[in-house]
């Protein structure tokens, strides 16, 4: 099956569509060996969420304890990769949490703008159940 790039955004995500895996052992039924860290929940109304809400059932797992990089699954399908920052976004991305909310999680690292075209880049890629609005211009005081 050919790798299909479909976004680069901030965080390090990289969306692919793709079946294959970046593990080497394959488990006993063919499907490559990987313990889920974390299974984005089902939230109830994710079109009164303040915040983003993922596509319920994406399992994030670690590659290695060194690499830092951390691969979004859907059942067996490959979906994208983060890294540790992108991970602990999604991780809180339950629709409680604004994206200054989020961005003030990432201290002192994140900024509104980047976790913004963090979760633009997921939701172009489908996996947000919701829109989020988010102001592009930003006037300085």
């Amino acid at each position: 099956m050919e790798r299909r790039t479909f976004v680069k955004g901030a965080f390090g995500l990289v969306a692919l569509a793709a079946a294959t895996s970046v593990f080497s052992q394959p488990a006993s039924d063919g499907w490559p060996a990987r313990q889920p860290g974390f299974v984005t929940p089902e939230v109830a109304s994710p079109e009164s969420a303040e915040g983003p809400v993922m596509v319920p059932g994406i399992s994030l797992v670690e590659r290695e304890a060194d690499s830092g990089t951390v691969d979004g699954y859907y059942g067996d399908t490959h979906l994208f990769s983060v890294d540790a920052r992108g991970a602990q976004l999604i991780r809180l991305a339950d629709g409680d949490l604004t994206i200054d909310d989020l961005a003030a999680a990432l201290e002192p690292t994140g900024s509104p703008a980047d976790v913004a075209s963090f979760f633009v880049t997921l939701g172009q890629a489908g996996y947000l159940r919701n829109t989020v609005l988010v102001n592009l211009v930003e006037i300085p005081a």
